[in-house]
């Protein structure tokens, strides 16, 4: 260690010559006073006139769907139709809760966490879903049935205008499903 202690302090010392301040004491630049105008790029209205942000999104989706939703040992392919309401509380949906009525009045219920690539002007994102098929001849036997719970995976593109597609995994089997929806912030 004392054999650096002699180059660092020889190098501070030659180098403390090198590094000056300002030559002059003037600038170049000419000062203007300021006015009492109001800059046009700074709002001069009260906070509370504004208009504000969207805190909310819900989206209007419809697609394909098939799997086997249900313990039924049936692979129930056809439409989907899904309403997905998010909160805006950053600059885009991170957590959402997603419904979906599929074919022969099964509806799903899925709470989701998506994740953004950033930079990019398609916006794609990944998106992880836990959630339960419902049948309604069940009743109380859909909150309890294990089989009836799964876990979607999905990518997606898009803010307003989005498309998403994944695969779903639960114990009765997986299900595919893609969808196309337009989201609305309020």
């Amino acid at each position: 260690m004392r054999v650096f202690i002699l180059p660092l302090f020889l190098t501070l010392v030659l180098l403390s010559n090198v590094s000056s301040a300002a030559p002059t004491a003037t600038t170049t630049l000419e000062s203007a006073p300021l006015t009492g105008e109001s800059d046009p790029y700074l709002s001069d209205k009260a906070s509370s006139l504004r208009t504000p942000a969207p805190t909310w999104q819900l989206g209007i989706l419809a697609g394909y769907a098939g799997g086997n939703f249900i313990e039924n040992n049936k692979w129930p392919q056809g439409p989907a139709f899904a309403l997905r309401l998010a909160n805006l509380e950053h600059e885009r949906p991170v957590w959402d809760l997603h419904i979906e009525l599929e074919k022969d009045n099964i509806v799903g219920v899925f709470g989701a966490k998506r994740w953004y690539v950033e930079n990019d002007r398609f916006i794609p994102y990944a998106r992880l879903a836990l959630g339960t098929f419902l049948d309604p001849d069940d009743e109380l036997g859909n909150l309890v049935e294990i089989k009836r719970f799964r876990a979607r995976a999905g990518v997606g593109l898009g803010e307003t205008f989005t498309f998403e597609f994944g695969v779903g995994v639960a114990v009765v089997g997986p299900d595919l499903y893609a969808l196309l929806g337009y989201n609305i912030n309020f």
